[in-house]
């Protein structure tokens, strides 16, 4: 018997899946260790007992990188770039985001002016040497970041992007002569033509490179000492996977890689159970992450920004906001604040009690009765009544309001807040959210759902089978996935050698999936895309590429994606390339497992727990997702190991195939 582990890492908890050959054999989640994210990791193994010398695939995703950025404690860094640009990082862009904000302030950089150092050298628009790189004011330079003391030097040149030649010759300087400082060279990282935004990536991949490279060394060799004989995998933020020694040197591609495993989860979710378009909700104790699927596909975008750090790389499209099940909940003039700041899982809410006094979001459950105080939390976590309503109490006594209106208020305001982030990603892109179906999980997902989507007049729910570990599931359901890009900058009508750019792509592609990761080339398949944009835009949209040449098919398919995304379209504008990009993908062989209930004659209640909607008291049946066999009417409480379902008045959940379950909305 062979067995595939999915494992996720969350602020409050750390999630692992174990499939076995024909069924999900054990769910594990433990309190997360950010101290020693790794002992985390061991700690689901032991509890879910899996035989790692019997696995055949170990898929990971990892929070050390993202970590590291929102914690600022990733590695000292040093920047080479071109004579006469030490301050394109520095200066960024000149646009305010939130241009209303008195109070705005322009995100710090990971770097002190004094962290960058120029080197004379320059390469023109066209790829031509302009000056020769000078040995002799990088040597001075090289032996002043050795002397300061930095941990890695990050390079990025003046359009490097299509002449990397000086970018290879300062790293291999480096290596012959510092073998023990590590370089980032920006033409390997983001080679795209946005000065800032592609020095910006390859800095924010050095300061996360040796942290990702020390946690995947030290995690490597405990699962290889517990007898793991298949390379460990890690997910990335596009939704794939790539080996922990590919993951260690491309550090900056899995920086989202726990939150998108949920989205790929809900990938297959649409497929098994055909619901093509649905809203990934996935709330888990610090964060509330929101995704779409459309047409039965994740959507992908080429930038992103991190603590507002423009990041070059392919990533799920996803909206995260500071909102879990461990959000602290505050008086602040005179009203009630929910987050960002969280209890985390050390000490944790209040209800944990593992001596935490802050009140929580989970706590406002306890004291509502939506988490009967009876349930382990996690299966193992027993949780404190008494502590709950004290925490609130303290909350209340500020404001004059019993524990129960403080509960109900604050978790009014959680919902508020997570359904605004739902209408970021559809209603300010001319969705409508009424058109989807929500998919509901993490820890705290169920538990929320329902009121989410009344606040969006959402009538369909899905909750996934292990929704309490979804992301880890989600994870066993990726492919193996490797991403190339290159700059080409054409008009339309004269992309003549678009064919030859694209095959010389799918070569690269081939040749780093086949020789880095073993597999036969024969079964990888290739999805190309171009960056695409009307003439003068400063951004472009992803088009998908079906065929190898431009013809009038691809520009019809540009103008009804642009029409998509905005709401509107130029067809008679002139459009033009801007980049090409090309992603290998090799399937696992994804193992479906039905996990319906064992049939009985009706579902029966195996207790009921006073349970508070909108001021009023209830006796709530409470079942168990085991036994569900029939439709169950709200109100109505569903327990599982890792999660709890709350099912208001005025809707139905019924089970249907694979274990999964749909809730109705009257």
């Amino acid at each position: 018997m062979s067995n595939r582990i999915g494992v996720d890492i969350g602020g409050t908890f750390t999630d692992l899946v174990l499939e076995g050959d024909n069924n999900i054999k054990k769910i594990g989640k433990v309190l997360s260790t950010p101290n020693n994210l790794v002992e985390g990791v061991l700690k689901a193994i032991e509890i879910s007992e899996a035989d790692l010398n019997k696995t055949e695939l170990f898929i990971h995703g990892t929070t050390a990188g993202i970590n590291s950025i929102l914690e600022r404690k990733g590695a000292k860094v040093a920047l080479i770039t071109t004579l006469g640009f030490k301050d394109v990082y520095m200066i960024g862009r000149g646009h305010r985001n939130d241009m209303f904000n008195l109070r705005y302030r322009k995100p710090a950089p990971l770097l002190k002016r004094e962290d960058i150092f120029e080197v004379k050298e320059r390469i023109g628009a066209d790829g031509g040497i302009l000056e020769e790189l000078d040995y002799r004011s990088l040597e001075l330079i090289v032996k002043r970041i050795k002397s300061i003391g930095y941990e890695v030097v990050a390079v990025s040149l003046i359009h490097s992007y299509i002449n990397p030649d000086h970018e290879l010759k300062i790293k291999n300087f480096i290596n012959e002569n510092f073998t023990d400082i590590p370089v980032v060279i920006s033409h390997e990282t983001a080679p795209e033509w946005r000065e800032y935004e592609r020095t910006s990536t390859t800095v924010v991949s050095a300061y996360v490179t040796p942290i990702v490279k020390d946690y995947l060394a030290n995690l490597s060799r405990e699962l290889k000492q517990k007898k793991l004989k298949v390379p460990l995998h890690i997910t990335q933020s596009n939704g794939g996977s790539m080996t922990a020694n590919q993951a260690s040197n491309q550090a900056v591609l899995t920086l989202f890689s726990g939150p998108v495993g949920g989205v790929v989860g809900g990938r297959e979710i649409c497929r098994l159970i055909d619901h093509p378009n649905m809203i990934c909700i996935d709330m888990g104790g610090t964060s509330f992450d929101v995704s779409l699927i459309r047409e039965g596909d994740v959507e992908l975008k080429s930038e992103f920004e991190l603590q507002g750090l423009p990041i070059l790389a392919p990533s799920v499209e996803l909206v995260s906001i500071a909102l879990g099940g461990g959000s602290i909940i505050k008086e602040l003039n005179g009203g009630l604040r929910v987050g960002p700041e969280s209890a985390g899982s050390n000490p944790g809410p209040a209800c944990y009690g593992r001596r935490g006094k802050m009140p929580t979001i989970t706590d406002a459950n306890v004291v509502l009765g939506r988490l009967p105080p009876n349930q382990l939390l996690g299966g193992n976590l027993k949780l404190d009544l008494e502590a709950a309503h004290i925490s609130i109490n303290e909350v209340g006594r500020k404001l004059g309001l019993e524990s129960v209106e403080i509960a109900e208020q604050a978790l009014e305001v959680a919902h508020f807040k997570m359904a605004q982030a739902i209408r970021e990603l559809t209603v300010e892109r001319g969705l409508d959210p009424r058109e989807f179906s929500i998919c509901a999980f993490g820890g705290a997902g169920p538990l929320h759902a329902a009121f989410i989507a009344e606040e969006l007049a959402i009538k369909k729910i899905i909750i996934p089978s292990v929704a309490g570990a979804f992301s880890a599931w989600g994870m066993l359901q990726g492919d193996l996935r490797h991403d190339a890009t290159m700059s080409y900058f054409r008009r339309f009508e004269e992309s003549k050698d678009l064919a030859k750019k694209i095959n010389n792509l799918r070569k690269k592609v081939r040749n780093i999936i086949s020789s880095d990761e073993g597999v036969d080339p024969d079964s990888i398949q290739y999805e190309c895309s171009a960056e695409m944009r009307y003439i003068g835009q400063e951004y472009s949209i992803l088009v998908p590429l079906r065929k190898e040449f431009a013809d009038d098919t691809l520009l019809e398919l540009f103008h009804e994606s642009y029409l998509l995304r905005y709401g509107h379209s130029q067809t008679e504008a002139p459009v033009e390339f801007v980049s090409l990009r090309m992603a290998g993908i090799v399937n696992f062989g994804k193992k479906v497992f039905d996990s319906s209930p064992t049939k009985v004659a009706n579902s029966k209640s195996i207790d009921e727990s006073r349970v508070f909607f909108g001021r009023e008291s209830f006796n709530v049946p409470i079942y168990s997702r085991n036994d569900l066999s029939n439709s169950v009417e709200g109100n109505a409480i569903i327990l599982e190991e890792s999660t709890t379902i709350i099912v208001p008045k005025k809707w139905t959940i019924t089970p249907t195939n694979g274990g999964h379950l749909i809730m109705d909305c009257k």
